[in-house]
């Protein structure tokens, strides 16, 4: 099979996984399990489009990693948005990472970098959407992000897992040494934590 071919099958999978979860209820199990396969294969698809690769060159990593953070995040909250009949999946979320989170990213790193510069301490500018994120989970009023662990290990809770990739900026190798947990089980934990949470995350952000 051909590249072609392989795309246009995985464009269906990722159709029949947007089209299952608008088909359930909002927090119900299924639509949480068809956003959850959904994220994932658009993350390990290899077809997320990399947006002005040879700009930003300095933050370009910490950029492209928010951006597509947030634009999981938006997938989650508004899968319902997806229109079949207007675009296959992926060109939607690249054309939504591309004309919009890529560019909030951007002025996001860029405008802390100057505020550093300037000397001005954080919060003195408005809040962007993954700040917001941040703060939220950081402040995690209620601990369901610190109650929420890998199974048998409490320490790797999802608080400390997003805390240490997200504001630490470890990688997901180092995250693994500190926790002795494999890769793949972390990273798959902190995406189906990044879906049961959006609404929640949505929440707290709109109050």
């Amino acid at each position: 099979m051909d590249s072609r071919d392989q795309h246009l099958q995985q464009d269906e999978y990722l159709k029949q996984l947007a089209l299952t979860a608008q088909q359930h209820p909002r927090r119900s199990r299924e639509r949480r399990q068809a956003l959850t396969r959904l994220t994932q294969e658009l993350l390990n698809s290899g077809r997320l489009r990399h947006p002005h690769p040879s700009q930003f060159t300095e933050h370009y990593q910490e950029i492209y990693e928010i951006a597509v953070q947030n634009l999981m995040l938006y997938i989650c909250a508004n899968i319902d948005k997806y229109n079949p009949d207007k675009a296959p999946v992926m060109r939607w979320v690249n054309f939504l990472l591309e004309r919009r989170f890529f560019p909030e990213a951007v002025s996001e790193v860029l405008g802390k970098k100057q505020q550093e510069i300037k000397g001005l301490r954080p919060g003195e500018a408005s809040s962007s959407l993954s700040d917001l994120v941040r703060q939220s989970i950081e402040e995690d009023y209620n601990g369901i992000f610190a109650r929420k662990h890998i199974r048998g290990y409490p320490q790797a809770n999802f608080k400390e897992i997003f805390r240490r990739r997200i504001i630490e900026r470890e990688s997901w190798e180092d995250i693994s040494n500190v926790f002795e947990i494999k890769v793949s089980t972390l990273s798959d934990f902190y995406q189906r934590c990044i879906k049961q949470f959006s609404n929640e995350i949505k929440k707290q952000i709109q109050d």
